[in-house]
């Protein structure tokens, strides 16, 4: 479909938005409980759901809904074509980083929902269509979110074209001296270790907007102190784009595009500072909804507003994919990250990947010049029983290269193990 109809259909959707993040709180719950009154009808017309449910739900009996899992992801997409066969509409086919490959289906009115609710992350930042930016983030063209940027209404926005060598990278965007910079963090990470090793930064780089893996603090740190600028967090997917940090801090949920709902194994909301599991409710698909979609993410529940003004509800850090969290006896999950930035610590390692390939076995598969020597092996596997608290066993794998998911994505830590495999109920 063509792109300019979508922005001129977002522009209005953006001029709300920077007036609803502003709204009342009793304003702002009450509007949202009409959009969630108006999807759950929606929903309620396509047979999936209406079998599902048997009867039209209210927003009153929205906790009392069945969780709509990844594996029922095809039979929707298959009741709705059924009804819409017709129809023209918008698809995105996420990467498979949870192991289910899905196709999901959006209509026009989500879509401006999107670009309006990325418009309002990226301008409250300073970013603006004509301000130089580089994007090193390879975007597939079934990825719902490529035609928002890689346009002509955007001539100062550069994409990479394919992921080479770091240092290649470090090149391309010392010529190119963007203001902004969007990145994955595991890119980010491997570009900091060429900008630290040659003493460079980016001169007119001023912000970098960064998400679709887990950011930790401590690479803010490494960023600040190596390149001197901030890091601007997003959290998105192919299903919608779910939340955004203001300048503040605050990582303020979508509310207008989306409900998240932050929750323990027995599907009631976890306490703020815990951790949960992230369901998601699309608020503007009407062609094919997400009703407390469990999208495979982890995340900190969070309340109170933000200092920034906006009465958006806010949620805490971001863990990531369930795959992405290792799994410990007695169903005890874990985030790798401090795993993650110890290695990265040990530049004999180079890029490396480690996989949970059981409860207490682990493989570090890595690129290096040369094997690793067995004493260099022997204080990883001490430093990494000290951070699991575990006598595991750690084994090493040198390979030539670690492949990408096809968006990009450089996953750091993957754990094997289905929930069956602990004293976790099934995800």
């Amino acid at each position: 479909m063509a792109l300019l109809p979508q922005l001129a259909g977002a522009a209005p959707r953006y001029a709300q938005l920077l007036r609803s993040q502003y709204w009342s709180p009793p304003k702002l719950r009450a509007y949202l409980q009409t959009r969630l009154g108006q999807t759950l009808n929606a929903a309620s017309m396509i047979p999936f759901y209406a079998a599902r449910w048997g009867e039209s739900p209210r927003p009153d009996d929205f906790d009392r809904l069945p969780i709509l899992k990844r594996t029922g992801i095809g039979e929707l997409n298959e009741s709705v074509r059924s009804l819409r066969s017709d129809q023209r509409f918008y698809t995105g086919r996420s990467s498979g980083s949870t192991g289910i490959p899905a196709e999901f289906l959006f209509d026009a009115t989500h879509q401006r929902g999107r670009f309006a609710a990325r418009a309002r992350y990226l301008r409250a930042h300073g970013w603006g269509p004509f301000r130089r930016s580089a994007w090193t983030i390879v975007m597939p063209e079934d990825i719902p979110d490529h035609v928002f940027l890689r346009s002509r209404l955007f001539p100062r926005n550069e994409f990479l074209k394919r992921f080479g060598e770091f240092t290649d990278l470090v090149v391309w965007l010392r010529k190119l001296d963007p203001l902004y910079l969007g990145v994955l963090p595991s890119v980010l990470e491997g570009l900091l270790q060429v900008f630290e090793r040659k003493g460079e930064r980016v001169p007119s780089l001023r912000l970098i907007f960064s998400g679709s893996e887990v950011l930790e603090d401590t690479l803010r740190e490494r960023t600040r102190r190596i390149l001197g600028v901030e890091v601007a967090e997003y959290y998105g997917s192919t299903e919608a784009f779910l939340a955004w940090q203001c300048p503040r801090g605050a990582l303020h949920v979508n509310a207008e595009h989306v409900l998240l709902e932050v929750v323990d194994d027995a599907n009631r909301p976890v306490a703020p500072g815990e951790l949960g599991r992230v369901l998601v409710t699309t608020l503007e698909n009407h062609l094919m909804p997400l009703v407390r979609y469990e999208i495979g993410d982890y995340a900190q529940a969070a309340s109170g507003l933000c200092p920034c003004g906006r009465t958006l509800p806010v949620i805490g850090r971001v863990a990531g994919r369930g795959i992405n969290l290792f799994r410990m006896t007695a169903g005890r999950l874990i985030s790798p990250w401090r795993i993650i930035f110890t290695l990265t610590e040990r530049p004999e390692l180079g890029q490396f990947q480690i996989v949970q390939k059981d409860i207490d076995r682990y493989l570090i598969r890595y690129v290096a010049d040369r094997p690793l020597g067995a004493d260099f092996e022997t204080s990883i596997r001490a430093e990494i029983r000290r951070l699991l608290r575990s006598t595991v066993a750690v084994e090493f794998e040198r390979v030539a290269e670690i492949g990408r998911t096809r968006t990009g994505k450089f996953m750091a830590a993957i754990s094997e193990l289905s929930p069956q495999a602990t004293d976790l109920p099934p995800a």
